[in-house]
């Protein structure tokens, strides 16, 4: 896994980390040092066009969380899978939702004031229904295998979280 220097602040509350993936098991690695870290009730916002891991870094997130309920697959026409591990995990996908405003009565939200980690994929089709304290990962197409991993904490739990997690890479 491949590190590139830390960027702070691009405001106020922020700290964000790039990392380099050259496969989809290292993408599922970096989920799983992720994963490792949580504690209960954490919000990981992923985004990302298709195609470029969001759901092998869920596979990744759920292995830390010690899931062995394989395969972790996206949950496009359910919109949540949860699982049980050290840690339970809700993990949503918004890639059909419309609007924003159509969260709500899916019952998703109820997720965010509770225990779970709860991983989203396409989070930013939420808008600003999603607290602004998350950890945010946004992953990018650099090649045929290879991904530009970028983690941005939003507040003090998620920078402590980032924080953590660059110290075992």
């Amino acid at each position: 896994m491949n590190k590139t220097k830390t960027r702070r602040a691009h405001r106020e509350g922020t700290a964000d980390q790039v990392f380099i993936s050259r496969s989809p098991e290292e993408t599922r690695a970096h989920g799983e040092a992720i994963g490792r870290l949580l504690t209960g009730g954490e919000l990981i916002a992923l985004e990302g066009p298709l195609g470029t891991g969001k759901t092998h870094l869920v596979q990744g997130l759920a292995r830390g969380l010690g899931i062995t309920d394989l395969p972790i697959t996206s949950p496009t026409f359910v919109f949540v899978h949860e699982f049980r591990g050290r840690r339970p995990l809700a993990h949503v996908d918004l890639f059909r939702i419309e609007r924003a405003e159509d969260l709500p009565e899916l019952g998703i939200l109820e997720y965010l004031d509770s225990p779970w980690v709860v991983a989203i994929e396409w989070a930013d089709k939420a808008g600003q229904l999603l607290p602004a304290e998350r950890l945010t990962v946004r992953l990018a197409n650099q090649g045929e295998t290879i991904r530009r991993i970028e983690i941005e904490a939003s507040g003090p739990r998620y920078q402590t979280l980032l924080e953590a997690l660059v110290k075992k890479k």
